[in-house]
C-alpha cells in the first residue's frame, strides 16, 4: 500500500512538472511608437480677475450671480457709504458758496473793486486840483503851502489806490485758491464715492461671488471672479525633467488630451506657451495648451489628462511593454517559453519599439514574471487581443 502511494505522489509530481503553463500572449506587431510625457491639468481662462472691493463699506446691492454674461465696465454691486455721501454733499455745497464769492458776482469783490474805483476817482480829482494849484503857485497867487498840500494828497490818494488794488488782487487770488482746494477735495470725495460702485474690468462670465447683501466688505477683499470663457485652454504640471522635451512656438509639441468629463473621447491640441515661471514647490512648469478643435461643452475647471508627443516613428516592430523583463523579453516558442535580449528604442504607455532581438509576428508572453517561467518550460498559449 505505502508503495502505491509514493507511487502515486511520484507521478503527480512528474505530472505537474510536464503540464504545459497557461500563459498569455500577443503578437508582436509593426506600427506607430510615440514617447510621450504625461501630465495633468485643468481647463483654464487665459484671461480672468478676481474683482476686489476698494472700500471698507457694507454691500448695498449685488447685480449679478454665477454663470451671469457681463460686458467690460457693467455694475456688478454697490458699496454704500453715508459718511462720504454726507462729505460730498457738505464739500459741494462749500464748493458752491466758494464759486459765488470767487466769481464776477462776488459781493466781496464787488465792494473791494469800488473801493479801487472810488479811490482813483479821487485821485484824479487830487491831480487836477494839483494841476491848478500849480499853475497858481507859478504866479504867486496861492503861498507854498498850499501846493505842497495838494502834492501831498496826491501821493496818499495814489497810495491808497495801489494799496486797494493789491487788495482786490489778494482777495481774488485767495477766494480762487479757496475754491480750487475745495473743488479738489469735492473731486476726491466724489472719486470715493464711485469706487462703491463696483464694475467689471473685462467681458465674461461670473465664475464666483463671494459676498451677499447686507454684508461688510473689507477693502480689497475679493468679490467676483471674472473670467473670458471664449479662450479656454488646458493648463498642464509637466515636470522639470521632461520640460526640456517640450515645444512652443513656430513648431509646437502634439498633444493628445482626455477629461473625465468624456469619459472614451480623445482630443488633440498643441503647446500654446511654456509659462517661464516654475511651480518651485513642485518642481514643474506650467505649459498651457490648446485644442485643434473648439470642444463642446468645455468647462472651467474640468480635469484633463495630456500625453505630450516628444518623438514618434512609423513602420517600426512593437514589443507589448508587458513582456519585457529587464533588457530581456519572453517569448513562446513551439510551446516552449523563451527568454532573450533585445535592444529596446522608444519606450511608449503600452509598447516599446524593438530595434533588435525581435520580429513581427513573435509571440509575446506578457505574464513571464507572474507566472516564474524559466527558459524552456513548457507553455500553453492564449491570446489576447490587441486593443
Amino acid at each position: 500500500m505505502l508503495g502505491l502511494l509514493l507511487a502515486s505522489i511520484g507521478g503527480y509530481v512528474v505530472y505537474q512538472r510536464l503540464r504545459p503553463v497557461e500563459v498569455i500572449v500577443a503578437p508582436v506587431v509593426r506600427g506607430r511608437a510615440v514617447e510621450a510625457v504625461y501630465a495633468t491639468g485643468t481647463v483654464e481662462p487665459i484671461d480672468r480677475v478676481v474683482v476686489k472691493a476698494r472700500l471698507s463699506e457694507h454691500v448695498a446691492r449685488i447685480l449679478v450671480r454665477e454663470g451671469d454674461a457681463v460686458t467690460a465696465g457693467q455694475l456688478l454691486a454697490e458699496l454704500d457709504s453715508p459718511v462720504r455721501s454726507f462729505a460730498l454733499r457738505q464739500g459741494q455745497a462749500q464748493l458752491d458758496r466758494a464759486q459765488a464769492q470767487a466769481g464776477a458776482r462776488s459781493p466781496q469783490l464787488a465792494g473791494l473793486a469800488a473801493q479801487v474805483r472810488g479811490l482813483e476817482a479821487q485821485l484824479e480829482q487830487a491831480r487836477l486840483e494839483l494841476d491848478r494849484t500849480s499853475r497858481l503857485a507859478r504866479t504867486a497867487a496861492v503861498p507854498q503851502a498850499e501846493l505842497d498840500a495838494a502834492r501831498a494828497k496826491v501821493a496818499l490818494l495814489d497810495a491808497q489806490v495801489q494799496a486797494a488794488a493789491e487788495q482786490l488782487r489778494s482777495a481774488k487770488v485767495d477766494l480762487t485758491a479757496t475754491r480750487a482746494q475745495l473743488a479738489a477735495q469735492v473731486g476726491s470725495l466724489a472719486a470715493e464715492l464711485g469706487e462703491g460702485a463696483v464694475t467689471s474690468p473685462l467681458a465674461g462670465v461670473v465664475l464666483r461671488r463671494d459676498v451677499e447683501p447686507g454684508e461688510v466688505v473689507a477693502q480689497n477683499q475679493a468679490m467676483f471672479e471674472v473670467a473670458d470663457t471664449r479662450t479656454l485652454v488646458i493648463e498642464l504640471h509637466v515636470d522639470e525633467a521632461d520640460i526640456a522635451r517640450i515645444k512652443d512656438g513656430p513648431d509646437p509639441t502634439e498633444v493628445a488630451l482626455s477629461f473625465y468629463a468624456f469619459p472614451g473621447q480623445a482630443f488633440a491640441g498643441t503647446v500654446a506657451e511654456i509659462l517661464p515661471e516654475p511651480d518651485r514647490v513642485r518642481r514643474a512648469y506650467t505649459v498651457r495648451v490648446r485644442a485643434t478643435q473648439p470642444i463642446p461643452g468645455l468647462r472651467v475647471g474640468m480635469t484633463a489628462e495630456a500625453n505630450l508627443i516628444v518623438t514618434r516613428k512609423d513602420d517600426v516592430v512593437l514589443l507589448p511593454i508587458e513582456a519585457l523583463d529587464g533588457d530581456h523579453a519572453w517569448f513562446a516558442v513551439a510551446g516552449r517559453a523563451g527568454r532573450r535580449p533585445v535592444q529596446v528604442g522608444i519606450r511608449g504607455l503600452t509598447d516599446a519599439e524593438v530595434i533588435a532581438g525581435a520580429a513581427a509576428g513573435d509571440q509575446a508572453i506578457l505574464d513571464a514574471t507572474a507566472r516564474r517561467l524559466r527558459p524552456g518550460a513548457r507553455v500553453h498559449a492564449t491570446a489576447r487581443t490587441r486593443p
